[in-house]
Parts: structure tokens; sequence; C-alpha cells
């Protein structure tokens, strides 16, 4: 007689999500990209709990949550609480020349908006897509660009760059930038692949 396969303890996936939670805590209060990955730990956590409650025949203990194996986080860069002087870390991030500028980078006064979305697509004419990137290729405005189309990857993420709102100047209409950040991968689910209870809050990566 085969042995009935035990679901996965519930209780002891909740006991791992408050470590987590605990030795992820201060990361959670930074302001640069360990933040991030402090996050994504505790949505790695959170859904082995999600699963672990669901199949012991309940619904979704949280809304809204999904996320990714945790191999597959990268190395965080370093941040400022990484160097003992603030001026190492600013020097790092924007230049020598940083100190020669007149002016700010980023106006003191000003209403702050920021964009956040995540949009997902299929390939299904790998060559037809590539194609059409290159044809576009000119408009990056560097003559090395169009060297880097490999694959529907690489495409995808010049396409993101021509496309993307980054790539864009306003300032003649009173939009400033103010610094952004873009992240492009391969991913098992789209998000029309998931139940809508799923589908929210699954950007950062």
């Amino acid at each position: 007689m085969s042995e009935s396969i035990e679901p996965a303890s519930a209780a002891e996936a909740a006991r791992e999500l408050a470590r987590v939670l605990l030795e992820q805590a201060d990361a959670l209060d930074l302001h640069d990209l360990r933040a991030t990955g402090a996050i994504e730990n505790v949505r790695v956590q959170a859904r082995v709990l999600a699963d672990a409650v669901h199949e012991r025949g309940w619904g979704d203990i949280f809304l809204g949550i999904d996320s990714y194996e945790p191999d597959e986080l990268d190395d965080l860069p370093l941040g400022p609480d990484d160097f003992d002087d603030p001026a190492d870390y600013r020097e790092m991030v924007e230049g020598d020349a940083l100190d020669d500028l007149e002016e700010p980078l980023v106006p003191e006064d000003g209403l702050r908006l920021s964009y956040q979305a995540r949009y997902d697509y299929v390939v299904t004419d790998p060559e037809a897509f590539v194609r059409y990137v290159r044809s576009r290729a000119d408009e990056a405005q560097n003559d090395e660009v169009v060297d880097d189309i490999e694959d529907a990857q690489s495409a995808f993420e010049l396409l993101c760059y021509l496309d993307g709102l980054g790539s864009k100047e306003y300032e003649s209409f009173g939009l400033v930038p103010a610094g952004g950040e873009e992240s492009h991968k391969i991913v098992r689910f789209s998000l029309w692949d998931l139940d809508p209870t799923r589908r929210d809050d699954t950007y950062p990566y």
C-alpha cells in the first residue's frame, strides 16, 4: 500500500516567514536596492506559506502576493550604508563631476511623481521581432547597439528603452527627470497566466 503524501507544514512555513521578516526588517527601511532584495525574500517565503495553506484546502492566506525563485535573486550592489563617509558613496554613484555642478540634479521644489508598472509579452515570432527592433536601432543614436541585439530578449530590452518613458524629454513642458530604473527578465508566468488574486503586487522583480 502506497503511503499518502503529507502536505507541506503550514506551521513550519509560518515560522520560517517570521524568521525571514526579522532578518530582513532593517533592510526594508533602506532607500537603495537592498530594500528590493529584502522585499523579494519576504515574498518568496510568503508564497511558500500561502502554498502550504492552500495544499491543506484553504484559500490564499494572502491576496496578491506572487514571486520568483530565491536563486533568481541577483547579488545586490553597494549602498550608502556600506560606506563610512557618505561622500564616498555619493562620488561612486554620481562621479567626480558632480561636485562641479552649479545646480542640484533634482529641483528642491516641485511635486515628486513616480510611475511603476509591469507589462508582460509573449514572443510568437522571434525572427520577425528581432528584425523589427533592428530596423529601429538607429533611434538609440549608438552605432554599436545593433550588435547587442542577439535574440528576442536583448531585442526586447532595446525596445523598452526606445519606447519607454526614460527615453523621452519633457523638460520644456515642466516635467524634469529625477532618476529611474528598469528591469527586464524572462519570467515563468505572465500576468495573464496568473489568477486575478495573484496578479497584484508582482513588481519589482
